[in-house]
Formats: structure tokens, sequence, C-alpha cells
């Protein structure tokens, strides 16, 4: 359905140029940040810095390739500050969107990333965690674990039929509703999540 690696390679790219210049709890900082923005980049910038997160300035940003527009980067730690303790809990907040032509090659959509990685996190405490906040198992992709839904006012609502349809019928489905991809990932010796909220543009 969408160039899985392509947004969660940006994201790992960015963490892993970050650490190598790295719990809070990082799967509560993705749902209170991530989950609970559906991913809006605007939004969650309010959110981590009013959480107390650092944004780092953006000639310090990693060059995160053509794919990702406006990327941005929050530390759970002050950068000017960094010392043993903050290092082993750090947390790293990626965000940024990209057209749907580029990331899943297909024309009307785009897609906004919200991806948050940390070094104590662990693959498989996060897989047991989003499932049961979500409510519903993940399905394989490109040997990625992936959660595909929708959201109503009554909660998370599995999309995981979804997953093998074509691209027009990928089209009609977001102009019904926004999607919503999240991922677990890896890059190093850091585990994370990333969201991929896809909407239809004019």
């Amino acid at each position: 359905m969408m160039k899985n690696k392509t947004v969660m390679g940006l994201v790992g790219a960015a963490a892993w140029a970050i650490a190598c210049s790295a719990f809070a709890e990082p799967f509560q900082s993705f749902v209170d940040i991530c989950l609970s923005t559906n991913g809006d980049a605007r939004t969650v910038a309010t959110v981590a810095q009013d959480s107390g997160w650092f944004k780092m300035p953006d000639g310090a940003l990693p060059d995160m390739g053509k794919e990702f527009q406006d990327p941005a980067i929050h530390l759970n730690f002050d950068p000017n500050r960094p010392n043993a303790a903050s290092m082993k809990s750090m947390e790293i907040l990626v965000t940024g969107w990209g057209d749907g032509e580029t990331i899943m090659e297909i024309s009307g959509l785009r897609l906004d990333a919200c991806g948050l990685m940390s070094p104590v996190a662990d693959v498989q405490s996060l897989k047991r965690a989003v499932t049961a906040h979500l409510g519903f198992p993940p399905f394989k992709s490109d040997d990625m674990t992936v959660w595909l839904y929708s959201r109503t006012a009554a909660g998370f609502v599995s999309e995981a039929s979804l997953k093998d349809i074509d691209d027009n019928a990928i089209v009609e489905a977001v102009r019904k509703r926004k999607l919503y991809a999240l991922y677990v990932i890896t890059e190093g010796d850091m585990a994370g999540l990333v969201l991929g909220a896809v909407r239809a543009v004019p």
C-alpha cells in the first residue's frame, strides 16, 4: 500500500544521526505526542514544546532527503546540557510530511509523519503496548509490523482489510476518512514507532 521503508528510513536516519552525535516511557510519549494529535505536525510541535521538549535548530538537522518536507526534530532533554542520565533515557521525536506521489506513488494524497525512538524502547513491549492501546493486532507488510486504522468518536477502527487494495481504492477510502498507518521501527540500538497520517488533498 505504501512505500513503508521510505517513511521509516527517514525517521530512522534522523534518529541515528543524532544518537551518534541514544522511558518517561517511550510508548507513553508516543501516545501523548503523536497519537493524541493524529500526527499533525503543528499540533505535535506545540504539545512537545509545552511538555518541555527541545527543538533542534534547523541548521543542525541531518539531510532528510527530498521526500521529507518541513522536517523537525525534538529531544526530551536539553542538548546544550547533556548528561549520562539524559542520554540513557533519550527520546527523539521526528516530524515532517510528504506528498502522496513521492511517498506512496499515489497522487492526491498527503502523508504526515510523527516518529519517536529511544535506546530504552523494546520492540516486543512496543508491539504489545500498541495492540492493547488500539484494541486489535497488527499485520505484516514488507517484513514490517503495521497497524492500519481510522478513528471515530468511539475509538480506533482497524482498516487491515485495505492493506492489499489498489491505488484508486486507497484514494477513494481516504476521501471518506483519514487513514493512519503505525509502524514499529528499529535503527541501531534504538527502537520506536512511526505514525503516518494519510489524507486527501485537492
